[in-house]
């Protein structure tokens, strides 16, 4: 089969790109002439070079393929509705747009189980409310799932809809690399005393739920919830991280309302003073971490066949071993 994955350069969109490129299958990877290709080394695909600002180049990348991957987002929880939009909404309109004008079969959108907010509840399922944030990458993904699923009800395009946890694991230069450096350092305090469940998704059990979800016909115009299935809390995932990375382990805690206090604080100086950096903790972390956030994966296990085939502890290891090579060059 001839697949597209949008973003392939990405932590997902790679290990997707690499996983489908074992299945056997043709995989074209959209990238931007920026691009860091890094985390495509070794994997054989066929480069597109185009934009998701730019409909014409996602026509040329679409043609002749049968299921699209659309994998590309802003990976970011610190911007304007504006920006999110643009990436998030618009991209995601203008590559439906060209999926439909070269004849895609399928189309897998990539979405965030942040799309439900963070409401401190457990075993959420898909049907769980879309709960209205304050946060504009909540509410960006939230309103790309409409656009995807009106593309499947008025234009007849097979929709499948994915939302992933917090997802982790080898290549992940985003938020691994960022937090390594401060548990070295000894920056990293929990937020109350890290007692609260994550919805944990390790990158490769996430591409075998995306190849599933592009492959299983009864699928289409479905959404499904994916992550490691598991139940584990921040300090639980700390443990075992620092051990795996023999880093320091976070030695102090603070509560809630005084770190959401803070972050409230540094987001207020950031945008007076036109700061364009993130700040260093930001609301949209804080509540996030103060809370439950914890999902059910039945309805993949049902529909799908999906069974998380990596556990924890190997999950860890596996990124720990990436990071030592590839950041400390061990």
């Amino acid at each position: 089969m001839r697949v597209l994955v949008t973003g392939a350069n990405g932590f997902v969109g790679s290990t997707l790109c690499r996983k489908l490129v074992e299945r056997g299958d043709e995989v074209r990877g959209l990238v931007r002439k920026t691009s860091d290709l890094s985390l495509l080394e070794g994997v054989e695909i066929e480069r597109f070079v185009g934009s998701l600002d730019d409909l014409s180049s996602l026509e040329k990348s679409t043609e002749g393929v049968e299921l699209v991957y659309h994998v590309a987002s802003a990976v970011t929880d610190w911007g304007t509705l504006k920006f999110f939009r643009k990436v998030i909404v618009d991209g995601t309109q203008k590559m439906l747009e060209a999926s439909i004008r070269t004849g895609v079969r399928r189309f897998i959108y990539v979405s965030s189980v942040a799309v439900h907010s963070f409401i401190g509840k457990q075993d959420m399922t898909e049907n769980a409310p879309r709960v209205p944030t304050p946060f504009p990458y909540c509410q960006a993904k939230r309103e790309a799932e409409d656009v995807v699923s009106e593309y499947h009800s008025f234009r007849g395009l097979e929709i499948v809809i994915v939302r992933p946890g917090d997802i982790y694991g080898p290549g992940d230069r985003v938020s691994l690399l960022k937090m390594a450096k401060m548990l070295e350092e000894g920056r990293m305090a929990y937020i109350g005393g890290g007692k609260k469940l994550g919805a944990f998704t390790y990158v490769e059990n996430l591409a075998d739920g995306l190849i599933l979800a592009g492959m299983t016909k009864k699928a289409s115009g479905e959404t499904y919830v994916i992550t490691d299935g598991i139940k584990m809390t921040w300090w639980e995932y700390f443990e075992k991280l620092t051990t795996a990375l023999n880093v320091p382990k976070p030695k102090i805690s603070v509560h809630p309302i005084l770190a959401y206090g803070a972050a409230s604080t540094l987001e207020f100086v950031y945008r007076l003073l036109h700061i364009r950096a993130r700040p260093p903790i930001t609301r949209y972390l804080i509540t996030h971490l103060r809370k439950d956030f914890h999902f059910s994966i039945e309805k993949a296990r049902r529909d799908l066949g999906y069974e998380p085939k990596v556990d924890v502890d190997e999950a860890i290891r596996r990124t720990a071993e990436w990071y030592e090579r590839v950041v400390r060059g061990e």
